[in-house]
């Protein structure tokens, strides 16, 4: 397998896993936020509301970004920048899912 081939690998893995990404954040969100004990359920749920739309508007930042660094590193042959947003999406996916298991075990 030549570099070109591999970086066109790595290019297309990322298009996935920063979709999945995506995917994972925008339904994991409301679960990984802690609801306020101090206030009545219908104000934390308004709050919370709120936060969890923030925090959305902002995950479509961070796919923005990703997009465009692993575009940039693709056509300009950046393998090792290649690789770096690879690693940095998947470490965002475990981050995702251990924040999650924590949550759950936590009730």
């Amino acid at each position: 397998m030549t570099q070109q081939e591999l970086l066109l690998t790595f290019f297309i893995l990322n298009w996935f896993l920063i979709i999945g990404d995506a995917s994972l954040g925008y339904f994991l969100l409301p679960l990984v936020l802690p609801p306020t004990p101090a206030e009545s359920i219908e104000e934390g749920s308004d709050r919370v509301a709120s936060a969890v739309g923030g925090v959305r508007r902002l995950l479509t930042v961070m796919v923005l970004l990703y997009m465009l660094v692993n575009c940039y590193a693709f056509y300009q042959g950046h393998w090792t920048l290649l690789y770096v947003v690879t690693a940095i999406v998947l470490l965002d996916i475990v981050a995702q899912l251990v924040l999650r298991r924590v949550r759950l075990r936590r009730g």
